[in-house]
């Protein structure tokens, strides 16, 4: 009887290792997408970017997201095409953003300020979306420009309505929209 009985504490035993290694590596498999999550999508500027959606009535996920996805959260990002800062703003784009909403006009170092950046890129969003009603078209504009995205949705080969774009024919800018999305859902659950 006592063998049986230290065979069953053996079994129960290695049952309890099993299990709570399991639980052990869960957790830390969680941790590390957790970790994988916090370095794929950072959370900076989060003051900024609080105080300019509310200000402008525009999502702090969907700032939040254009962010990641523009610069990585490098306020010294400078593309190849002269868009600076957080939001990838060109200075022409930015000093048209002031002179519709009547704002101070900027030099391209204001650009890598980062509320004056968050501000007018934001700006420059919110217009889009005045401009174009849906969010998806105000997106692609920000990315492949309002006058290209105005020739697509006018062309009647990539939109039916005029409003909305049935085929994005730029693969960067379909990546774009849909790098957007994925990062809007991850910011969802933190602003």
């Amino acid at each position: 009887m006592a063998y049986n009985k230290t065979m069953n504490e053996n079994y129960f035993t290695k049952i309890f290792v099993v299990v709570l290694l399991t639980a052990v590596t869960f957790a830390l498999c969680l941790a590390g997408y957790n970790v994988f999550l916090a370095l794929s999508h950072p959370i900076k500027y989060q003051n900024e970017i609080i105080k300019i959606s509310k200000k402008y009535n525009l999502s702090a996920s969907l700032i939040a997201s254009m962010i990641n996805v523009e610069s990585s959260y490098d306020i010294n990002a400078k593309s190849s095409k002269g868009a600076c800062g957080l939001m990838q703003i060109k200075l022409d784009t930015a000093n048209y953003v002031a002179e519709i909403y009547n704002l101070d006009y900027l030099n391209e170092n204001d650009l890598y300020i980062a509320n004056i950046n968050i501000e007018y890129g934001a700006l420059y969003l919110k217009y889009l979306i005045n401009k174009f009603d849906i969010l998806d078209t105000a997106i692609i504009a920000y990315n492949a420009g309002e006058t290209v995205v105005r020739n697509w949705l006018n062309s009647g080969v990539y939109s039916t309505d005029k409003k909305s774009l049935n085929y994005i024919p730029y693969a960067e800018t379909r990546n774009y929209l849909e790098k957007i999305k994925d990062n809007i859902k991850y910011y969802n659950k933190l602003y």
